[in-house]
């Protein structure tokens, strides 16, 4: 059982908000390219549409490895969190295509 207020339990949250950013950084990029009609006309709407999602990405990935300094090596929460992206968008992208993938990204 843990212990509230101790160390394991900030280190489980810092790095479960952590993940939680990246995911939410990948859905919502799936959001702005599943619904462009939600952003504006013109070029805020382009810029938007076309680098809003790796944007949001990289900037959750440092917000991400800021959270969770001094547990290891900058370089490794990268990779750790960038993994952990790529993970969260190819679920995304198997479930919103599975019917025409017909289940073979399995």
């Amino acid at each position: 059982m843990m212990q509230r207020g101790s160390g394991f339990c900030a280190l489980v949250g810092r790095w479960g908000l952590a993940l939680s950013l990246v995911i939410g950084a990948v859905l919502l990029g799936r959001i702005f390219r599943d619904m462009p009609y939600l952003l504006p006309n013109r070029l805020p709407g382009i810029v938007l549409y076309e680098m809003g999602p790796g944007l949001l990405l990289a900037v959750a990935i440092g917000c991400a490895v800021a959270l969770t300094r001094g547990h290891c090596r900058e370089l490794t929460r990268v990779v750790l969190f960038t993994l952990a992206a790529l993970a969260a968008g190819t679920l995304v992208l198997g479930t919103t295509f599975n019917a025409s993938l017909a289940e073979q990204w399995l």
